[in-house]
């Protein structure tokens, strides 16, 4: 059995997490996040619950990143997940490191990611997650 797909409900919707036949022992994926702001700049964020994650950023939280705090965050541009941490936080990493261009072009062509990097991601897989706006995160 080489993985299996589960649904859950998160907050009244059904949302799908992959598992492999070896369930994870915390049960959650890891998710990769682009949001806009309202100055236009973008931000880059790793959580493995991206709806709290997404709450604490647009409604200023303690919690929520110092830079989102010091601007509102419009929208969400694009959401991509994979099995784990590590391999987030990766992803992540090379992200914030692309020119604002670049990021761009990545929101146009999420498909791509994994491509885009070359061996350094060689055999991770990212899903880009397209259903999953702020909208539905923040409950509007």
């Amino acid at each position: 059995m080489e993985g299996t797909e589960r649904a859950y409900d998160y907050d009244g919707e059904i949302w799908n997490r992959r598992r492999t036949a070896v369930e994870r022992k915390d049960g959650w994926m890891a998710y990769i996040y682009m949001v806009r702001c309202t100055d236009a700049s973008l931000y880059t964020g790793i959580a493995k619950d991206v709806k709290r994650r997404l709450k604490e950023h647009y409604y200023k939280k303690k919690k929520g990143a110092r830079y989102t705090r010091s601007r509102q965050v419009q929208s969400l541009e694009m959401v991509w997940e994979t099995e784990e941490w590590s391999d987030a936080a990766k992803l992540e990493i090379r992200i914030k490191r692309l020119a604002k261009s670049q990021k761009e072009e990545l929101i146009l062509h999420p498909e791509q990611v994994s491509g885009r990097f070359g061996e350094a991601l060689e055999g991770i897989h990212y899903h880009p997650r397209p259903e999953i706006t702020l909208e539905r995160c923040l409950g509007l």
